[in-house]
């Protein structure tokens, strides 16, 4: 079976949808499954990552929010047929449209979806977008969603989808063991790409109301560092309290992820929460938002993880439990076991093979 990957973006650019495409690729590949991986960049390049090929397509329009390549449109009409089904990711991004409109292939369509946009803006034009949406959502013979709250969100939306929408949770990867370099204090540690809508601005003035041996880590890359770095500059946090330190690779994260003595997600709203479950399953204590992507998560691991849900918008409270959970003791918490990125190769299998067309079938 060949399948065709359809993304806005892939490693080494990081977020949530990159992370999960990438992790989800890179164990097809291992089994033998031939996955090509079709994005965009700002030039045109043909590569390997993990083993993965990734064909990029350089971008027409270039503006963060609304990237689209014409050329990814025109090898999609020109070549879907290559490929035994086509997987498109982000109902938030416009590189879905062209492998849902521009051919007939079997399509498989994981929108991550949060019914809304991550800007004022955006958010204003998602109803003059949704028609385009929901030509997307007629055209896919399966739709992943990765939580309960993600699937009602969608369905409530787009009601004529009920019938083909697959629950598949996202998966963990359990890290190794690095060795922690020793570090001053107590690290708190926030990953994730730098969009207001992730509400770090509510961490970074909750890092006021902790002693000074506390100092939040941000791992990421966004478009509200410098307002987030100007805040923390504001409050007297810079360079000690608050450190920002970009985009990370894998080893180097590794070893941040060992150092941490708790991890924070104050986001508004997710499809999923990667962040919270990779904490989780490396035993971190962690705290997060109280939102339903994140409730739902905290049903899945046993009853005594260390996982605090909490009011971001409550200065006070989140100060607090920040406090509590750094001062946690690691090694009384086990890891978490959830769902692993082997388990979510193994059902998206299952799923590519219920809409891809039957070769070769003879009867007698």
């Amino acid at each position: 079976m060949r399948i065709g990957v359809v993304t806005s973006a892939y490693h080494p650019d990081v977020g949530g949808v990159e992370t999960h495409v990438r992790r989800l690729c890179s164990a097809l590949v291992a089994t033998g499954v031939e996955v090509e991986v079709l994005t965009q960049d700002v030039t045109g390049s043909v590569d390997s990552i993990d083993g993965v090929p990734v064909r990029r397509f350089p971008l027409t329009v270039a503006a963060r929010d609304y990237r689209c390549s014409v050329a990814l449109w025109r090898w999609l009409g020109r070549n879907a047929g290559r490929y035994d089904v086509l997987h498109a990711h982000s109902y938030h991004a416009l590189a879905a449209l062209p492998a849902a409109l521009t051919n007939r292939t079997p399509l498989v369509f994981t929108p991550h979806y949060h019914g809304t946009g991550h800007s004022r803006l955006r958010a204003a034009l998602h109803p003059i977008y949704r028609p385009l949406g929901r030509r997307i959502v007629a055209r896919a013979g399966r739709i992943i969603c990765v939580t309960r709250a993600e699937r009602d969100l969608l369905i409530e939306h787009f009601p004529e989808a009920r019938g083909r929408v697959v629950l598949v949770p996202n998966g963990t990867d359990p890290a190794p063991h690095p060795v922690a370099s020793p570090e001053p204090g107590r690290s708190i540690l926030c990953v994730g790409r730098l969009e207001r809508y992730k509400r770090v601005d509510r961490v970074i003035r909750a890092m006021t109301r902790l002693s000074a041996d506390h100092r939040l880590d941000v791992v990421g890359a966004g478009p509200a560092r410098a307002e987030w770095e100007h805040l923390a500059a504001r409050l007297g946090l810079l360079p000690d309290r608050v450190v920002f330190h970009g985009r990370l690779p894998d080893g180097a994260f590794q070893a941040r992820m060992a150092s941490a003595s708790a991890v924070v997600s104050a986001s508004g709203h997710e499809a999923f929460g990667m962040a919270v479950a990779d904490a989780l399953t490396a035993g971190i204590p962690t705290v997060a938002s109280f939102i339903p992507a994140h409730r739902e998560l905290a049903a899945m691991v046993p009853p005594g993880a260390a996982l605090w849900l909490v009011n971001p918008d409550d200065e006070v409270a989140l100060a607090d439990t920040l406090r509590v959970a750094a001062g946690t003791d690691r090694a009384e918490h086990r890891r978490n076991p959830l769902p692993t990125w082997s388990d979510v190769m193994l059902a998206t299998r299952e799923i590519y093979a219920s809409v891809a067309p039957v070769h070769g079938a003879v009867s007698r």
